[in-house]
């Protein structure tokens, strides 16, 4: 009787532990974007830093993410929109990462690095620098929701080192840019890349994707020679006119010549050299 009582003694002291082990089940949420509504799984990636519950880090999302494009999207297509989005926010936290190292002294120091990064995905440095705290949140939740659209898709959740999906091209339209022995997956995603600098309006992004000399014309011929003469270009450069031409770009029906690939009626061109594809033309006429 005694072995039987310290046999159930112990069942009782372990179950508070067993308890708390199983994992607390949670509802999927849902989440709208570009006008389509997704499952979002409310557990953490097993990879990331722990941080807020990922339907809290959700509230980071853009406020105009939901809005649809007046069409139904497919999912292809609202990956690919996401991507873009991800990449802006993941280099606007990396150049703002940068910039802190080298004000605080530690550039090059992954050590810090990573010490900063589990602070920001813990929310420790809103305080300290709201500006980085608010470009990891918004990074956080834009990887999140582009890992559960993967998942959806049945894709590998991890995104491709890329930084974009592989598109479905038509065997015509890889044909075409085999014919000018370019790689048609190469231009795809520095399009992509392009496309997403001009619609974060950051002229930084676009010193990221620039060839130089970039060729800009207009009333008057300019070519801007490097990163800094780009940069105080910004008012001319990010012109709403050409934004909204490189914005209604789509991949499929762009031209392409041995010049590279034109953008509306010429007014973009991401042009081709040894080091790949990049911004070569803007025309303001």
């Amino acid at each position: 009787m005694a072995r039987f009582t310290a046999k159930v003694h112990g069942f009782f002291v372990w179950l508070p532990v067993l308890l708390w082990a199983v994992p607390v089940h949670a509802d999927p949420f849902f989440v709208r974007a570009y006008g389509r509504t997704y499952k979002i799984d409310p557990r953490y990636p097993t990879d990331e830093p722990k941080g807020p519950k990922p339907q809290e880090a959700m509230r980071a999302l853009p406020s105009d993410l939901a809005k649809g494009p007046g069409f139904r999207p497919s999912h292809e297509q609202v990956l690919a929109e996401v991507e873009e989005r991800v990449w802006i926010a993941r280099t606007q936290f990396d150049t703002a990462l940068e910039r802190t190292s080298t004000a605080q002294g530690w550039r090059g120091t992954g050590t810090n690095a990573t010490a900063m990064t589990g602070s920001l995905a813990a929310g420790a440095e809103q305080s300290r620098s709201s500006e980085l705290q608010a470009l990891y949140d918004r990074h956080r939740a834009l990887n999140l929701l582009v890992r559960e659209l993967r998942r959806s898709m049945d894709l590998p959740v991890r995104t491709p080192e890329a930084g974009f999906s592989r598109p479905k091209l038509t065997p015509e339209i890889e044909a075409s840019y085999r014919s000018l022995n370019f790689d048609p997956l190469e231009a795809y995603y520095s399009f992509r890349r392009v496309k997403a600098a001009f619609r974060s309006n950051d002229v930084r992004l676009l010193v990221r994707v620039a060839h130089y000399p970039l060729v800009v014309t207009g009333r008057t011929r300019r070519n801007i020679r490097n990163h800094d003469q780009l940069m105080a270009a910004k008012e001319m450069v990010m012109d709403p006119r050409i934004r909204e031409v490189v914005a209604k770009s789509t991949f499929e029906a762009l031209f392409v010549r041995d010049k590279g690939m034109m953008l509306g009626q010429g007014e973009v061109w991401i042009t081709h050299n040894q080091s790949g594809f990049g911004l070569g033309v803007i025309n303001l006429e």
